[in-house]
């Protein structure tokens, strides 16, 4: 725990994104990770070879651009700087290990974006119309948007679960997954999307309790090129008695010019 509260205290996240709590949820999604290792490790793998073998198709020295960069670990960056002259790395919060990694590698450029829209609404408490503009019109040779589709509506639901109720909720995290895969055609230029397809709640046995859609109804768009498993937190992590797996899909979106 204390690692995880000083990597907190050291992760950069705008004012009102850090009054939200992102910058725990991101310190405790990079714990999580360093506890689940061995478990997350062919995730990780996947995740890194799809990026990878997207970079080859597209990277020809321009920019790359990575939308949920998190702490990193499913991104091949040795692999990427050899294939692009910049990458932008955007989240709403960076950690130190992303911080450290960008300040010895003067071609990573680290965004603070807030990439549902919602933040600063939700502060000022303005009605919720999510939707992000950042980027539309940059000129980029590859997006990818980083397991990134079945995390943005987690916060802002849950918000708006406790004040209006579930079907209240379901509906606003619908339009911010829909706002998102609108922002990624927008950017015009081929998009690898990696994203959560199917969430599986199980007892301390292992057995499914339930199956929940993480994007509400929205269908990945593109070309389907992978799918695997993701034992993202077995019971013992987050209960005893309680522990969940994804399947998550690798989609190509590819330009709008593309065939």
């Amino acid at each position: 725990m204390l690692v995880e509260w000083i990597t907190s205290g050291l992760t950069a996240c705008p004012p009102a994104a850090r009054r939200l709590g992102y910058h725990r949820e991101a310190a405790a999604i990079a714990a999580r990770g360093r506890r689940r290792a061995r478990d997350w490790a062919p995730h990780l793998e996947n995740s890194r070879r799809q990026v990878a073998e997207a970079a080859e198709r597209f990277g020809r020295g321009g920019t790359l651009l990575v939308l949920g960069s998190g702490s990193l670990l499913d991104l091949p960056l040795v692999a990427l700087l050899s294939r692009f002259e910049r990458l932008i790395l955007a989240d709403i919060a960076h950690g130190p290990a992303a911080r450290w990694r960008a300040w010895h590698e003067s071609r990573l450029r680290l965004d603070l974006v807030d990439l549902t829209g919602l933040v600063d609404r939700i502060a000022a408490g303005h009605p919720l119309a999510p939707g992000c503009d950042a980027y539309v019109g940059t000129a980029l040779d590859l997006v990818v948007s980083l397991n990134l589709a079945s995390q943005l509506p987690l916060a802002a639901r849950g918000l708006v679960a406790a004040q209006e109720g579930e079907a209240a909720a379901d509906r606003l995290a619908a339009d911010i997954v829909r706002a998102h895969l609108d922002h990624l055609a927008r950017l015009a230029t081929p998009c690898l999307i990696l994203a959560d397809v199917e969430r599986r709640w199980r007892d301390g046995h292992g057995r499914v309790q339930s199956v929940e859609d993480p994007l509400f109804g929205q269908a990945l768009p593109g070309k389907r090129l992978a799918t695997w498993s993701w034992d993202v937190a077995p019971p013992g992590e987050i209960s005893r008695d309680t522990g969940f797996d994804t399947t998550v899909a690798a989609h190509l979106l590819p330009p709008p010019h593309h065939s």
